[in-house]
């Protein structure tokens, strides 16, 4: 008897040992199985890139199944182009793409702390005539033209040469094509317009928040000056301050004839999948915590709300059609 109960005994086990062996090799419900992970590539622009990079990281933290990532030059094919506004109205692409703003720029005129022109532009402020002045050539055509003997500042304009300068947008603003714009042209990154102006004792340009501040103490970048704008006191005032985050508050708040701000915005081709949708979902929402601290103004809520409404369209079509 006593060898019997050892024999069973010895028998439960091996059927329990099974058991648990067959039941290990079967998908538990409350685990989801492991998906393949998503690459998709952003192709961005130099000053934003900082912004995207962020994005990037803290995204892959949330998602770790998407991976996106920053295009380099060898990188071709891409879901997600970011282009300031000027070419959102290339004919090229119109009604071929989608247009997502996520963001604004903005645009100052910028000097070095030395140029020897500056006592004089604070005695007279750049108004909208002086400004285009500065910066434009006469267009010959116009109805007002007068050919002056000679030119008005003794400056050396200089201006970004890329595609995605905010050169084109400067120019737009104020009515011009960027040809027009005055002295010599900068290749590359428009953070080379800061070098340029620094180096030259009459040298002016412009150039977007975050080149013209630094991002870490918020502050004008070392060596640089704003050049001063004719504007109502208040607005003045915060601009005297040379302080980021209340330069951002301000422009955010009032429109500012003298101040170009523009939108930055994503664009994609019409046929999306659920892994770039997810990612601009994600950049709406909860990446719009970050864009201050890059130096870029918020969408105001009404827009940023009909994007948030166009993405989210775009998926619930997407997984209908699915």
């Amino acid at each position: 008897m006593k060898r019997k109960i050892k024999k069973s005994s010895w028998l439960l086990l091996i059927a329990i040992a099974f058991s648990s062996f067959v039941n290990a090799q079967k998908p538990s419900a409350n685990i989801e199985p492991a998906r393949e992970q998503e690459v998709f590539y952003i192709k961005g622009i130099k000053f934003v890139d900082a912004l995207l990079e962020k994005w990037v990281s803290e995204y892959s933290k949330t998602y770790p199944d998407a991976l996106p990532s920053i295009a380099g030059k060898d990188v071709h094919e891409y879901s997600i182009e970011v282009v300031p506004s000027g070419k959102q109205k290339d004919d090229s692409i119109q009604g071929e793409k989608l247009f997502i703003p996520f963001g604004k720029y903005a645009v100052l005129p910028i000097a070095g702390k030395n140029n020897v022109l500056l006592d004089g532009f604070r005695k007279k402020k750049l108004n909208e005539k002086r400004l285009k002045e500065l910066f434009f050539d006469k267009d010959i055509f116009a109805e007002d033209y007068e050919a002056d003997k000679k030119e008005k500042y003794d400056a050396v304009v200089y201006s970004g040469n890329n595609s995605c300068s905010v050169s084109h947008s400067f120019a737009e603003y104020f009515g011009y094509e960027t040809g027009s714009l005055k002295g010599k042209k900068i290749a590359g990154d428009d953070i080379y317009l800061n070098n340029a102006v620094q180096k030259d004792l009459k040298g002016v340009s412009f150039n977007n928040l975050n080149y013209v501040f630094n991002i870490e103490s918020r502050q004008l970048n070392d060596g640089i000056a704003l050049i001063p704008l004719d504007l109502k006191k208040e607005y003045e005032k915060v601009l005297n301050v040379q302080n980021l985050d209340e330069t951002i508050t301000l422009l955010e708040n009032k429109n500012i004839d003298l101040i170009p701000v523009e939108e930055l915005a994503f664009v994609l081709p019409k046929k999306v999948d659920l892994a770039t949708i997810g990612f601009l979902e994600w950049a709406l929402s909860e990446g719009q915590e970050y864009i201050h601290s890059f130096g870029f103004l918020r969408l105001d809520a009404k827009t940023l709300a009909q994007q948030q409404k166009h993405v989210s369209e775009l998926e619930t079509k997407l997984l209908v059609n699915k």
